[in-house]
């Protein structure tokens, strides 16, 4: 009688050899058992009805605990024998029964009659023409290799699949079951993890190598499976996702620490199936399980990097607000935080193009005006993920991930745009949840052929009109007969000077100011310091608008610089902060002269930068004789406009719609913008006075381009001006909506220009009831009507765009010189000014003795306001 053992079925190597595992799960104690006098086809020979014959086994007693008894040994002591289970007796009874193999050649059945019952089992299943014995088997295709189109078909209906062999916690030997008739066997490894080496002739196991190894084969050894493949590595192995009802080996892996994930699988996987796996690794990492159980203490170390910015410590995993005052490279940017203080900080996990590196040098300036056009300027939220130390060749800097709008990811933006490369992490390091997604970005900027990828950049002719004041003579002409020149500014020599590069015309040029005096002081004066700092943050490397309207003796271009979203030149705010002075003779040559003195003005009065110690006793003769001069300097210009009035506004301003080819593209342009707006994205924090946004329209719903004007917080509100049609109107925060780049006024520029009517102002608002007749005589007279407006002066007043004489078509066609204005002050609803006028205004002469007639007529006739007598008083106007 032989002694009987307990065991459990680890693996079926054919359909007579088993391999045993005991009971307590001891991986040492394991042994192969074969079963005795039989012999199976070879599996690894592909022999007739092998793979049927280890099939019928395999799933029978894959995983099952069984009874078996060793009946006799080879002389290299492999151990021959029988199984039984609550199913059947002996196994080798059963496997004869179903035709799964054969009685050895050499077997001797006389005067035994145990194995001559074998040999009758036998005898029966040949008969019945079963197993190894059926003459019509069809022989299955055994391949070293699926073809692509399998390859590709298991990425959306995975193959199924058997593990044949655990070779490494990460690499398995699957039979992929192609189809009835077609197998392959081959090597694959599991996708997005890498495990620790096993070991494998004179070289020893990594540490947790054969614990990965056991584990893996626990669970998957002789398995059913699915698997898509995903791709290969550089050796030509194939990858793939292992799929199994008890859950994705790849998470268990990493969850128990038996491996890391592979970073170089990432395209393979995506993003999402990335971010899953990271989340199990980092876990491992935090418990300092398996493999981190060494790197635990080292890794939790890591996180006190910080950087000193000022008074400022920024450290790693830290986010805060600022602002994108510099774009050095595409993966370098200058921010100023709140305190007004500058940092540098680099896009974690990305290398931009390099001057040094001749593939990518072509690509470093179109990279950089990239980043500019998306981020300069722009409040963003941004993240320390860590803090590079410093070294002899770099300085200590964060590195950073920027989020502009508090949603999109700049980094993104830039390797999707293939203007950066993706760099790889340090085993250990902690990474940001979105680096594969960059890693996926950048593969399909590669196939896209985009930036870097793709073919190099035209180099382009760059003139420079300053080059000397000949060169910058024959371009005066055509720069003073246009207006609003587009440029970005390139640098900022000073307050007053910059230079300028004109994208459209491929031209460089450097601007002074004009209508301003040099400071005196040099570099280190404070006020100059603070001039250039002005400048600086609001200027530098902004899209911004030039007018020009002279030269220097060295060929620097004279003209005025206007910020974005601005209708005020940017002297005006140096001159408001009193960071310069109105230089009195050349006020005349700008449009703005009397901007640039109210501006002075103001500054003199709140005492603050030059005029400190201002003493205004000392300049009233000066002023007087300086007036006088500007007076006889200034010329009026005027110009003719079609224009549709959109809006009469509560304070007497106009808002007007010049009819221009712009303007005929406003209908398929709102068009648009309604159809987009349901993708806009809502704020989350209160925009920026001045910031243009989308805002819903009280009276339809609908939501249009709109400037913030100011914010109300006891009531919540938001006064916004719509930009293109001039309306103004208070809305909650629930009605703003983020404006996409495509619609900002940068890309289609705002259609509605606020107006005053020249020389003509609206009944005081002591009289409420004279200043509502007003407007609404100015609204049956104008609103939504085409009209002929005659600029007088360009920007007479901060917010107001052109001084203007109304004239209606049909009347001016019998009487060319009836305006609006006249009529305004012919029916009583409009007084002249008297007081307090402007330089332009006072040039006016003949047309404001004209309105005073006309007023002086409405007066005594009792019309409008002056129904009961004179409404002025001594003061007024």
């Amino acid at each position: 009688m032989f002694k009987v053992f307990g065991a459990r079925v680890k693996n079926v190597l054919s359909g007579d050899t088993l391999v045993l595992s005991p009971l307590n799960g001891a991986s040492n104690q394991e042994r192969v058992l074969s079963l005795a006098h039989l012999q199976a086809p070879r599996l690894p020979a592909n022999e007739k009805y092998a793979y049927e014959s280890r099939e019928s086994l395999r799933k029978l007693l894959i995983g099952k605990e069984i009874r078996f008894w060793v009946i006799y040994k080879s002389q290299s002591d492999h151990e021959f024998g029988d199984v039984s289970s609550p199913i059947f007796s002996s196994l080798i009874e059963y496997v004869l029964e179903k035709g799964g193999a054969k009685l050895r050649d050499n077997l001797d059945t006389n005067d035994n009659p145990e194995l001559e019952n074998l040999k009758e089992i036998e005898s029966k299943a040949r008969s019945a023409n079963i197993g190894i014995w059926d003459s019509d088997y069809k022989p299955i295709e055994i391949i070293s290799r699926p073809s692509e189109d399998d390859i590709e078909r298991s990425v959306s209906q995975p193959a199924a699949a058997i593990v044949e062999k655990v070779i490494s916690g990460d690499r398995l030997f699957l039979r992929l079951l192609l189809d009835d008739q077609r197998q392959a066997v081959l090597p694959v490894l599991v996708a997005g993890v890498k495990s620790p080496r096993t070991a494998n002739g004179d070289q020893p196991a990594e540490p947790c190598g054969e614990a990965a190894k056991g584990y893996v084969e626990a669970r998957l050894l002789g398995r059913d499976i699915k698997v898509s493949l995903l791709g290969e590595s550089a050796s030509g192995v194939l990858v793939g996702k292992i799929i199994h009802p008890a859950g994705n080996i790849s998470d268990k892996l990493l969850t128990e620490g038996f491996a890391e994930v592979a970073d170089w699988q990432s395209s393979f996987i995506g993003a999402k199936g990335m971010s899953v796996l990271r989340k199990a690794e980092k876990s491992a990492r935090s418990a300092g399980k398996g493999v981190w159980k060494a790197d635990s203490a080292a890794s939790n170390g890591e996180s006190a990097e910080s950087v000193s910015v000022g008074e400022i410590r920024i450290a790693a995993g830290s986010t805060f607000h600022a602002s994108v005052s510099r774009i050095i490279s595409a993966d370098t940017l200058e921010l100023r935080l709140k305190n007004d203080a500058v940092i540098s900080v680099q896009l974690a996990y990305l290398r931009g193009p390099r001057q040094s590196d001749a593939i990518t040098a072509p690509f470093v300036n179109a990279a950089r005006e990239f980043v500019r056009e998306k981020a300069i300027g722009k409040q963003v939220l941004v993240t320390v993920e860590f803090v590079r130390p410093a070294t002899e060749q770099y300085e200590e800097r964060p590195m950073v991930t920027i989020l502009i709008h508090g949603s999109k990811n700049l980094s993104e933006l830039v390797v999707s745009n293939g203007y950066a490369t993706v760099l790889h992490h340090r085993k250990g390091d902690d990474v940001a949840d979105y680096w594969d997604l960059l890693v996926e970005c950048e593969e399909q900027a590669k196939k896209t052929r985009k930036g870097i990828f793709g073919k190099a950049p035209d180099a382009g002719r760059i003139v420079d009109a300053s080059e000397n004041a000949s060169k910058a003579q024959p371009y005066l002409f055509t720069f003073k007969n246009r207006s609003k020149i587009p440029g970005i500014v390139e640098h900022v020599m000073s307050a007053s000077r910059y230079r300028i590069f004109l994208p459209r015309e491929g031209i460089r040029l450097i601007l002074v100011l004009g209508g301003l005096v040099n400071n005196k002081g040099g570099r280190d004066d404070k006020t100059n310091k603070q001039a250039f700092a002005l400048a600086n943050k609001k200027a530098y490397q902004r899209e911004i608008s030039i007018d020009i309207y002279g030269t220097d003796r060295i060929g620097s271009f004279i003209g005025d610089l206007f910020l974005p979203g601005s209708n005020q030149p940017f002297q005006v705010a140096l001159l408001e902060n009193g960071l310069a002075k109105c230089h009195e003779r050349s006020l005349g040559q700008t449009k703005y002269g009397s901007a640039f003195s109210e501006a002075e003005t103001t500054a003199k009065n709140a005492r603050v930068g030059l005029w400190n110690d201002y003493d205004p006793s000392q300049d009233v003769e000066v002023s007087e004789e300086a007036l006088s001069r500007q007076v006889k300097e200034m010329k009026i210009e005027r110009n003719y406009y079609d224009v549709d009035v959109s809006e009469v506004l509560p304070d007497g301003h106009i808002a007007i719609q010049i009819l221009d080819a712009d303007r005929s593209k406003l209908k398929p342009f709102m068009q648009r913008f309604h159809a987009a707006s349901s993708r806009f994205q809502p704020y989350v924090s209160a925009p920026r006075r001045n910031e243009i946004v989308a805002a819903k329209f009280s009276q339809n719903g609908k939501y249009y381009r709109a400037k913030i004007l100011g914010h109300d917080k006891t009531p919540g509100k938001f006064e916004i001006q719509q930009v293109d049609y001039g309306t103004i109107e208070s809305v909650p925060l629930s009605d703003l909506l983020q404006l996409p780049t495509e619609y900002q006024v940068s890309t289609y520029k705002s259609q509605s220009h606020i107006v005053q009517l020249s020389l003509v102002n609206l009944p005081p608002e002591s009289q409420p009831d004279y200043l509502q007749e007003a407007i609404y005589f100015l609204e049956n007279k104008l609103l939504d009507k085409q009209m002929v407006a005659c600029e007088t002066y360009k920007n007479p007043t901060p917010g107001v765009e052109m001084d203007v004489e109304l004239y209606d078509p049909a009347v001016i066609s019998t009487n060319p010189n009836f305006s609006i204005n006249k009529e305004m002050v012919q029916e009583g609803w409009g007084l002249v000014k008297k007081k307090d006028l402007a330089l332009f205004e006072k040039l006016l002469k003949e047309e404001r003795a004209t309105l005073l007639k006309v007023e002086a007529d409405a007066k005594r006739l009792h019309k409008g306001c002056w129904k009961y007598g004179d409404i002025e008083g001594e003061d007024l106007y």
